[in-house]
């Protein structure tokens, strides 16, 4: 009994050692599981943190690219909208420009065709102006060689007319003068007979005064 006892206080305390081993491998056990959860959470809350700053990390990241994406493609666009319309505004100056050139083409092809015209139309004009100023010119040449002609004609008949009544004036003048000469000639003769008679008649009573003077004056001596 006393060794049943015994054996059962020993297996009693053998069983009181193993529970208690049992109890603090089992506290311990727990403990460990305890710090291993908490570490669990803790790494687990460290996972969730690290994981909530990689996803906000990643988010921001992603915002960012995606803002980037966006400016890009905003830039890409705006860059398109400026190049299409820059291309644009160069075809429309080069269009633009292309019917200037080709009105300045135009405008100049018009003022050649006009100044060739002009051109023409004046030397037209001069032919006919020369044409006109030859047969003017030679129309008064013609009149004036007429006039002249004419001129000299009536010049030439009021000339010889002249000389008619100048040759008819001197005959006739030269008749009087003729007449009146002859008559002059007659009526000097007839002065000069008279002028004879008379001095003949005064020589004669002269001789005769000079003779009864030389009478009176031999009988006055005689006396």
């Amino acid at each position: 009994d006393k060794k049943k006892k015994q054996d059962a206080d020993k297996k009693k305390k053998q069983d009181a050692d193993k529970k208690k081993k049992d109890d603090d491998k089992k506290k311990k056990d727990a403990d460990k599981k305890k710090k291993d959860d908490e570490k669990k959470k803790k790494d687990a809350d460290k996972k969730k943190k690290d994981d909530d700053k990689k996803k906000k990390d990643a988010d921001k990241k992603k915002k960012e690219t995606d803002k980037k994406k966006q400016d890009a493609d905003k830039k890409k666009k705006q860059d398109a909208d400026k190049k299409k319309k820059d291309d644009d505004k160069k075809k429309k100056d080069a269009d633009k420009k292309k019917n200037a050139d080709k009105k300045k083409k135009q405008d100049a092809d018009k003022k050649k065709k006009d100044d060739d015209k002009k051109k023409k139309d004046a030397d037209k004009k001069k032919k006919q102006d020369a044409d006109k100023k030859k047969k003017d010119d030679d129309k008064k040449k013609k009149q004036d060689a007429d006039k002249k002609k004419k001129q000299d004609a009536d010049k030439k008949k009021k000339d010889d007319d002249k000389k008619k009544k100048d040759a008819d004036k001197k005959k006739k003048d030269d008749e009087k003068k003729k007449k009146d000469a002859d008559k002059k000639k007659k009526d000097d003769d007839k002065k000069k007979k008279d002028a004879d008679k008379k001095k003949k008649e005064t020589d004669k009573k002269k001789q005769d005064a000079d003779k009864k003077k030389k009478q009176d004056a031999d009988k006055k001596k005689k006396d």
